[in-house]
């Protein structure tokens, strides 16, 4: 069993990433009356920063465009979208077809195999407990129709919800 840090649901990352992440976005946020900031001696001896983004800018999306992996009954919804070595990820886990909220996720990485090491060492909780990690995600297969709530990204579209 993996001895993992969740420093922000859904997301988790083993013990020897944690001192390389970080909580970055909209607002400051604190664990045990700190912010959650990364050691940059951690980023300088894994060569990645890892950046759970914080947001409360969110738009509601239509399947189209979200990819999915699957363990069993329960999945793992997500996009992805990376420039140079600087990888994002929105996830979120469901069960029994009810739609997640998608975090994000955020990786910074000086070389490609430092990027492809972390992917390995990043995990999305799924719905029973178990955990996939980013580089288990792999490309999924397109995801189940229905409408998904994330933090918005450029050229998103926001759409009508079942609550409007």
């Amino acid at each position: 069993m993996l001895d993992l840090v969740c420093l922000s649901e859904p997301f988790c990352v083993t013990q020897a990433y944690a001192p390389a992440s970080e909580a970055a976005g909209m607002y400051r946020v604190m664990r045990d009356g700190r912010p959650i900031e990364a050691s940059p001696e951690a980023v300088a001896r894994l060569g990645v920063r890892v950046r759970f983004v914080v947001s409360d800018n969110f738009v509601t999306l239509a399947a189209d465009g979200l990819r999915q992996t699957c363990a069993d009954d329960a999945c793992v919804v997500f996009r992805t979208w990376c420039e140079g070595l600087t990888c994002s990820w929105q996830a979120g886990a469901y069960r029994d077809r009810s739609a997640p909220f998608l975090h994000e996720i955020t990786l910074q990485a000086v070389s490609a195999d430092a990027l492809e090491r972390a992917k390995a060492e990043v995990f999305v909780s799924l719905a029973d407990g178990r955990r996939l990690s980013l580089a288990g995600l792999g490309e999924g297969a397109p995801a189940d129709p229905g409408l998904y709530t994330a933090p918005v990204r450029p050229g998103d579209r926001r759409l009508r919800g079942p609550a409007d």
